[in-house]
């Protein structure tokens, strides 16, 4: 395998909660800092406004009204805590907020939570794989009692977060010099925080990296090798959103093995690098290989399939040297390297939380994989080929979309959870937009790909 080293820099923020102080080298991931530290280039750092964030045991020095709880003597109002006084009755706690609301009250973070090894995991939090409490949607940190029996959210947006830029309108995605090309077009799309976005295509001959700025420039990256583009993956920041400076793009130069594309060219992963003389430079290289799925067309089924950047900066992707083997490429660290090897091809993946990813598989199972590969576990089974998938950083719960066209979502507890799309039309793949909606691209191929544009709900 080849290893192009350290890419530019994006600092990627995550306030974080572990029990566990970092590792002397620095921390990777919202489990290598302290509580309520932020992880900003390998760093912990505690944020300004953390302080009220910090663990003390509830004592009987003051009285508090319904929702508080006295530490150190002042009342805080954080009705989420187990040892805070009860909500009123007819009242309920809204985990978000940490105040008691009326039943009912629209958007509130209200539950029961759910048992997690030991602990329970109240709203703002979920069980991680290895069964301890992590924060969760749509929350970036998360209190704990001392003993750790109760986790539950803290930063906790009570509405969509969105970008203050615009991506270019689907009128303008939808042009010939950025969608299509040759004897097709875009096969993939994702979008960065500064709302450009991003295309891949499968055409004969030289492949591109499109990047349309909002504004509805178009910049195109050409291949370094003769192969088709099989999938985009943008890095997106998990708190401090919306960075004005372009993310961090990395994409999968694909062949099926009778194609005519396969000899010394190699297949694997790409990265843009702005500004080098070689813009798009291998780093990783794959084995070619054929498959039957997820979209049923031989062009864009062989390859690597699977990519996705981890919350901790690290790309990941499936079938590099043999159907069903998950790698890592630390870019930064210069590292590549096998971590997880599942029973089928792979045919995506994405980030859930900051140390699990999930893994859609051949045949339409998903599973939930730890980022270091340690551990795995079920998540659903769609009966179809997944072509994509995106956990939704607001509400927490994941969209698929299948082989029939149709998009379909799930909790996160992978229990359906209603059609989003109709089922229906050519198959392609979803990409989560700064500006609170998804972006479908039905690839079409072999005839020429739409792109399509669904609001998502902007509140609980």
């Amino acid at each position: 395998m080849s290893v192009m080293l350290a890419c530019g820099g994006l600092s990627l923020g995550l306030l974080c909660i572990a029990c566990d102080p970092p590792p002397s080298e620095g921390c990777r991931s919202a489990a290598d800092c302290t509580r309520v530290e932020v992880c900003i280039d390998g760093e912990c750092t505690a944020p300004p406004d953390a302080a009220h964030l910090l663990d003390a045991p509830s004592d009987a020095t003051c009285t508090c009204d319904a929702g508080q709880s006295c530490a150190s003597g002042t009342c805080v109002a954080d009705c989420g805590d187990p040892r805070s006084t009860a909500c009123a009755s007819g009242d309920v706690c809204d985990f978000a907020s940490g105040h008691c609301v009326a039943d009912g009250t629209p958007g509130a973070l209200i539950g029961e939570g759910v048992t997690c090894g030991e602990a329970r995991c109240l709203p703002g939090s979920e069980c991680g794989l290895g069964d301890v409490c992590i924060a969760a949607p749509p929350c970036t940190s998360m209190r704990c009692t001392a003993d750790r029996s109760a986790c539950w959210g803290s930063f906790c947006d009570s509405t969509r977060p969105v970008a203050s830029c615009t991506p270019a309108s689907i009128a303008r995605m939808s042009m010939p010099d950025f969608l299509r090309g040759g004897d097709n077009g875009l096969v993939d799309l994702e979008l960065d925080d500064a709302c450009n976005v991003y295309g891949v295509t499968t055409i004969s001959g030289t492949d591109y990296l499109r990047e349309l700025a909002p504004d509805g420039t178009l910049t195109e990256h050409p291949g370094v090798t003769n192969l088709n583009m099989g999938e985009v993956a943008v890095l997106r920041p998990y708190s401090s959103e919306f960075e004005t400076s372009p993310g961090e793009v990395a994409l999968t130069y694909t062949c099926c093995l009778t194609c005519g594309c396969v000899g010394a060219d190699p297949q694997g992963v790409a990265r843009l690098d702005r500004e080098g003389a070689v813009r798009l430079p291998m780093v990783l290289t794959a084995v070619a290989s054929d498959a039957t799925g997820p979209f049923g067309v031989q062009v864009l089924d062989g390859g690597p399939y699977g990519l996705t950047w981890g919350r901790d900066r690290t790309l990941y992707i499936g079938n590099v040297m043999i159907d069903g083997d998950l790698h890592r490429a630390d870019l930064v660290a210069g590292t590549i390297g096998e971590i997880a090897r599942l029973g089928a091809r792979i045919h995506a993946t994405t980030t859930f939380d900051a140390l699990s990813l999930l893994v859609a598989t051949n045949g339409g199972s998903v599973l939930r994989v730890a980022t270091d590969g340690s551990a795995q576990g079920g998540f659903a089974e769609l009966g179809q080929d997944v072509t994509s998938l995106v956990r939704d950083p607001f509400l927490g719960v994941v969209y698929l979309s299948l082989r029939d066209g149709s998009v379909v979502r799930r909790t996160a507890l992978g229990e359906a959870d209603g059609e989003l799309i109709a089922v229906g039309g050519a198959p392609g793949r979803i990409a989560y937009g700064p500006d609170g909606a998804l972006y479908y691209l039905r690839t079409g191929f072999p005839s020429l790909p739409t792109v399509e544009r669904i609001e998502l709900p902007s509140s609980r």
